[in-house]
């Protein structure tokens, strides 16, 4: 597998060629039984960091060279010796696997057990509310996991130092300084005004080109309110689903990491994946070209009070084709977003009290964790 790996600015970092498994031959119960691997929640990694830019801790980063390649595996698997090297003489020979490989299905999990275990090695704990962030007290020190990419957190260098010096003794690791530039989101940190900002400008341009929007015109808002969307009524012009499906998901991604300005919006066209039309293929792509003139809107947290902040609100029965309601909420911590939501609620509700409880007991889940952060 060849790949090219890109800065954040656009420009190119390295080629990379990779050894990968045919895991799609693999047999579930055969040579490969658990393949969840957990992940750092986008969510918590924001409250996170809103927290250590409150707390003025160092955030860095750093990245695990061939992070799949370090996991034991527990069941049996064969795989044909890799092309240039076989000898002669031995062709009909196959390689009986000792560790994790790129392209099995269990080598997520594989990687993820091996590091937490050394994790706990090293004294640290995971968070209740999110396994793939572990603390240590005494000194304070976070370590924020996302498959291979690793944002260690700590009150000084001495301690970071310490840190990167355990890991790298375990694993081979690429120390790339201040946290810059993590999952298609950049990361500016003023050290000054003691702020950091989060942005994805090169991930909205990539999609404006591959979407065919390079000449589009702005717009100044994500959605047009004269506009109502409903279901496909069997008369309208129908589109491409998958590309459809594409557009959509790719704008998920955006609202979810940096862009609560266009949840609402993304939400609502995420409704009508299974049978999209024209209105709908429009809808999207105007939240695209929002996007494309508001590209260098940053998401900032700074040093200010450490009060958590949080609005939940529905409105009442907004869905033309179903009557349910729609809930929303917002925390905020640092004078910046870190969780949000947008979506339409399972259940009809009969008055607006009750629409609002429902929407109120989505927040649950995001108050445990940054309760927990907090404490």
């Amino acid at each position: 597998m060849f790949r090219v790996k890109n800065k954040s600015d656009g420009t190119i970092e390295r080629f990379k060629a990779r050894l990968v498994a045919q895991g799609f031959t693999q047999q579930p119960g055969t040579d490969f039984n658990e393949t969840f691997a957990p992940v750092v929640r986008l969510n918590n990694l924001r409250s996170l960091l809103a927290y250590a830019i409150q707390n003025k801790l160092l955030i860095h980063q750093m990245d695990i060279v061939t992070a799949f390649l370090h996991g034991h595996l527990q069941e049996e698997v064969y795989m044909e010796q890799p092309p240039g090297y076989v000898k002669e003489g031995q062709e009909t020979l196959v390689c009986l696997l000792q560790r994790s490989l790129y392209g099995l299905k269990q080598s997520p999990r594989c990687w993820n057990d091996t590091f937490c275990e050394y994790m706990k090695e090293l004294g640290f704990t995971p968070l209740k509310s999110d396994c793939c962030i572990v603390k240590k007290e005494d000194p304070l020190v976070f370590i924020a996991l996302y498959v291979d990419d690793i944002i260690p957190i700590a009150e000084n260098m001495e301690v970071m130092n310490s840190v990167k010096s355990d890991i790298a003794r375990r694993f081979p690791v690429k120390d790339m300084g201040p946290l810059h530039y993590v999952l298609g989101i950049s990361c500016v940190q003023d050290d000054e005004n003691g702020k950091i900002g989060l942005c994805q400008e090169m991930y909205i341009d990539k999609l404006v080109n591959k979407f065919g929007l390079t000449d589009a015109v702005p717009v100044s808002t994500p959605s047009d309110t004269n506009v109502t969307l409903m279901k496909y009524d069997g008369i309208s012009k129908s589109v491409d689903k998958s590309y459809y499906q594409s557009l959509v998901g790719s704008l998920l991604y955006v609202a979810l990491s940096t862009r609560p300005d266009i949840q609402y919006a993304v939400s609502t066209i995420a409704k009508y994946n299974a049978n999209p039309d024209q209105s709908h293929l429009t809808a999207a792509k105007r939240i695209l070209r929002y996007l494309k003139g508001t590209k260098h809107l940053m998401l900032w947290y700074g040093q200010c009070d450490d009060k958590l902040i949080g609005y939940s609100d529905s409105d009442y029965a907004h869905d033309v084709d179903d009557r349910h309601s729609t809930s929303g909420y917002v925390f905020i911590l640092g004078d910046g977003a870190v969780s949000w939501y947008s979506g339409k609620q399972k259940g009809i509700s009969t008055s607006t009290a009750q629409a609002e409880y429902i929407a109120l007991s989505h927040t649950t889940k995001e108050a445990v964790f940054l309760r927990q952060l907090l404490a």
